[in-house]
């Protein structure tokens, strides 16, 4: 193992407890850790990677610790209005949020192992693991920001009540109990893209059925041709996916007029009163990304003609995104409280 001046320190623990026990095999075609040193191997492994992550942290792009602080306070404050267990998330999204720290630690795993077993040198490591933190924290503050946004907006609500969204044995949907959220979790069906859950809110008692798919789903809401044979494999979480998500907002007029957002089967549709969708400023440059969001305003058509929140600052010449609304609140939840104003007036 070839160590930089800078990595030295980091490393001295690890590397003296593997000088001192030659059981332990890292070679670049073999690893082996004997159980009886594994344990500590592992201890001292994740404080070189806890070091590692430290040196970088105040270079990094993204204020991870402030969006971390702002993520623990509307989780518990949507928790509270809704009576629920929990709020799921994707596991590695969950450890950045929770401890930014920690939770880039993850990243850096096998690009460890490839130094230990001299697959790289430590001047290639040090620059492959910076570069691996960089873009790591980019796309997880981006994903933890959208999340954030969510939950802001379903806080801002201000729901008396939560409702899951089940289906009978006709495939009917019907709200029931609701414990928890997990975006991108919806009851399992092979065509229909339905309602995570559905809150009513306090004071006015409208209903309002949210859904937050990947973007990448919502491409396929739009199909024109019914396919030749009626889909049967059951789908319905994508909650641990780690991608960019899109939340459709929709008054219902009753517990029994649940909208069916999507029927790939079907090729229906139902219109959400109010679509956000998210993108990094940059994003608002590349026109593969431009024609995306042009194509789910137009499959969709969202009754308020849809919003784009931009992760950073607007650019001097934003696009043309006709009947949508740019808007880069950042932490300003009264930005973000003027895109659901149709479901509140």
């Amino acid at each position: 193992m070839e160590l930089t001046e800078t990595l030295k320190g980091a490393f001295a623990p690890l590397a003296d407890f593997i000088a001192a026990h030659p059981e332990i095999i890292l070679e670049p075609s073999e690893v082996s850790i004997p159980q009886e040193v594994r344990g500590e191997f592992y201890r001292r492994f994740d404080e070189a990677r806890r070091a590692v992550v430290a040196s970088h942290l105040d270079a990094l792009p993204v204020d991870a610790a402030a969006l971390a602080r702002r993520m623990a306070e509307v989780e518990r404050e949507v928790t509270g209005l809704l009576g629920l267990e929990r709020i799921d998330a994707p596991v590695d999204l969950a450890s950045f949020l929770e401890n930014p720290a920690e939770g880039l630690a993850r990243v850096l795993y096998n690009r460890m192992f490839d130094l230990l077993q001299g697959k790289m040198t430590g001047e290639e490591f040090e620059t492959r693991a910076g570069d691996d933190l960089r873009m790591a924290a980019v796309e997880l503050y981006r994903l933890g920001y959208e999340r954030w946004a969510a939950l802001s907006i379903i806080r801002m609500l201000d729901p008396e009540e939560g409702f899951g969204v089940e289906l009978d044995e006709d495939s009917k949907p019907f709200l029931g109990p609701l414990t928890e959220i997990a975006f991108g979790r919806q009851a399992h069906h092979p065509t229909m893209r339905l309602p995570e859950f559905v809150l009513r809110l306090r004071g006015s008692g409208r209903l309002v059925a949210v859904k937050v798919p990947l973007a990448r789903e919502v491409d396929g809401y739009g199909v024109r041709y019914k396919p030749a044979v009626r889909p049967r494999k059951k789908t319905g979480d994508t909650s641990y996916t780690l991608d960019s998500r899109v939340m459709l907002l929709s008054l219902m007029e009753s517990p029994g007029s649940i909208p069916v957002f999507a029927d790939i089967y079907e090729c229906t549709r139902t219109s959400p009163d109010v679509m956000i969708e998210f993108a990094a400023a940059g994003e608002l440059e590349d026109s593969f990304a431009i024609d995306l969001l042009r194509k789910h305003l137009w499959d969709l058509k969202p009754k308020d003609g849809g919003s784009v929140v931009v992760i950073g600052p607007l650019p001097a010449e934003p696009p043309e995104l006709p009947g949508a609304r740019l808007v880069a609140p950042g932490f300003d939840t009264a930005g973000l409280g003027n895109l659901i104003e149709p479901l509140r007036a």
